[in-house]
């Protein structure tokens, strides 16, 4: 995952609606519009552009069915995040250890 791509998904994370959305969708394969709305306590517009933010950071996609949207979670997308951060965390020298600077 480039930096940007990383950038993108670590500002879709930043928000604890998205995160919620995430869980939800975690816990089934896909998941209908109207299911994510009556989930969280905000207006089904604000719902929306919270998909919409996490549909373009690649986390999130849907289809449509019939007259209805279902959401399903990209996990891959989620491992790369992790594996970029979790490289970042091991490779990272604590301060105060060394007396070079960068």
């Amino acid at each position: 995952m480039d930096d940007a791509t990383t950038a993108a998904v670590a500002r879709a994370l930043a928000h604890p609606a998205r995160l919620q959305i995430l869980r939800l969708l975690a816990t089934q394969t896909e998941c209908g519009g109207s299911e994510v709305f009556s989930e969280l306590p905000l207006a089904q517009s604000t719902v929306s552009e919270h998909l919409r933010v996490l549909k373009d950071a690649g986390l999130v996609v849907s289809h449509s069915y019939g007259t209805s949207m279902l959401y399903c979670l990209v996990p891959d997308v989620l491992d790369a995040f992790a594996t970029d951060i979790l490289v970042m965390a091991r490779s990272a020298v604590a301060c105060g250890t060394t007396t070079k600077g960068c």
